[in-house]
């Protein structure tokens, strides 16, 4: 449902219904595939390995490679509208933005140890990944992504807090069907880093840090956009044939 309405929220953006928006939102249980891993041979075992864990696949926006979220992990998405020749072209400084907000936030918490930078066979690899320790042997923490559109662009991605155990047994699965290198030790978590605090804690270390940096305000949800991420919440689901 958190996935339904963070899309409701972009393409509100997008429209102009909304003004920049700093989403920021506990996630449900899931795998999320990008459209390239629905192509992928070994795609239906994929899924099918994940549903046997116990976790819906959904097909997301962003680019990069599968991810799992849980009940320790929060999302969070910077999104603004943009042109179309002004969407490529903020590519690498919109990656730099997010990195830097999470690092920021972490600050918050008195989290001072994780860096920005690839680990060896991660899940949705990147080298703008948030990790502790090296490349060889460090574990991520934040998986960052973007998601293009003609109308809006929006960075963003998923935080662990904590269960990195869990997540890492489905990714082991999805990657293994994809054929697809992924050492389960790439996947940490703030509590596996050291920090104690909680999904809740997180999330408002993010809140009070978008409030410094771009003068966001907390403000409730918004009921016609549930309503569509309602109506829409299963657009997204890959169901397999029977």
């Amino acid at each position: 449902m958190a996935y339904a309405y963070q899309r409701a929220v972009f393409e509100a953006v997008a429209s102009g219904e909304r003004p920049p928006t700093v989403s920021i939102t506990p996630t449900a249980l899931h795998v999320g595939v990008t459209r390239r891993d629905t192509r992928r041979r070994g795609f239906e075992g994929a899924v099918r390995a994940a549903n046997e864990e116990g976790y819906p696949v959904l097909v997301r926006g962003a680019g990069g490679g599968a991810t799992a979220a849980g009940p320790g992990t929060l999302g969070f998405s910077i999104i603004r509208p943009s042109r179309p020749e002004d969407a490529r072209r903020g590519v690498g400084e919109r990656y730099d933005e997010a990195a830097s907000f999470v690092l920021a936030a972490f600050a918050r918490l008195g989290f001072r140890g994780a860096e920005v930078g690839e680990v060896r066979d991660e899940f949705c690899p990147g080298d703008h990944s948030i990790r502790v320790g090296s490349f060889e042997g460090g574990m991520k923490l934040v998986g960052i992504a973007q998601r293009l559109t003609s109308r809006a662009a929006s960075v963003g991605g998923i935080v662990l807090v904590h269960g990195e155990g869990d997540l890492a047994r489905v990714l082991g699965r999805v990657y293994g069907a994809l054929s697809l290198p992924f050492r389960a030790g790439s996947v940490g978590s703030l509590s596996a880093a050291g920090c104690g605090a909680s999904v809740e804690e997180v999330v408002r270390a993010f809140a009070e840090e978008a409030g410094a940096r771009y003068g966001a305000t907390p403000v409730p949800v918004d009921g016609r956009l549930m309503d569509l991420a309602l109506a829409g919440r299963l657009d997204h689901l890959v169901r397999l044939p029977a």
